[in-house]
């Protein structure tokens, strides 16, 4: 397995919400080139969460923007066939804390609120990623190969754990996205 990227720095985020809940101090990876960062990452597993209910496979697309930011692009399937998508931007807020990105999604209501995305790990070779809240609510474990499983994320995992989030609750998806 290629090794970590992680240092810690503040707090964690999440994608869809920031409102609300103190941070705990957390680590976010310490070096994030959003260019190496964009492709397509399919959502292993997750902590369940009311964005995502009913969602037996889904994925993210990110697209490298002339200003630096990255269009976020989320799809998602639900068990009865029906596909779901949002739209957005990421953007790194802080060059200094770039493991910690700001998102926005649209049409409204969802263009109300911008939530914190914030990568806790990742590998070298941006294959796969860990990422999180600052509430410990959320959480992805993401992969740009459609075929890993659980067990392609065992240092991962250990990770999520030893911060303090529910790693027993996390949602496997038992399908991916093409």
């Amino acid at each position: 397995m290629k090794s970590l990227l992680i240092l810690p720095l503040l707090a964690i985020a999440t994608i869809l919400t920031s409102c609300g809940g103190s941070g705990i101090e957390q680590p976010t990876v310490v070096r994030l080139e959003p260019a190496k960062y964009a492709g397509e990452w399919h959502e292993v597993g997750r902590l369940p969460n009311r964005f995502e209910k009913d969602l037996v496979a889904a994925k993210a697309t990110y697209a490298l923007q002339k200003d630096g930011s990255l269009k976020v692009t989320n799809d998602g399937l639900k068990a009865d066939g029906e596909k779901i998508s949002i739209e957005g931007a990421a953007t790194v807020l802080d060059p200094k804390q770039p493991g910690r990105l700001k998102v926005r999604f649209d049409p409204f209501p969802a263009s109300l609120f911008a939530g914190d995305y914030w990568v806790l790990a990742l590998t070298d070779d941006y294959r796969k990623a860990l990422v999180g809240s600052p509430n410990q609510n959320f959480l992805w474990v993401l992969s740009k190969n459609a075929k890993d499983t659980k067990d392609d994320f065992a240092p991962f995992l250990k990770i999520a754990a030893d911060l303090g989030y529910a790693t027993e609750d996390i949602y496997w998806n038992p399908k991916r996205m093409e």
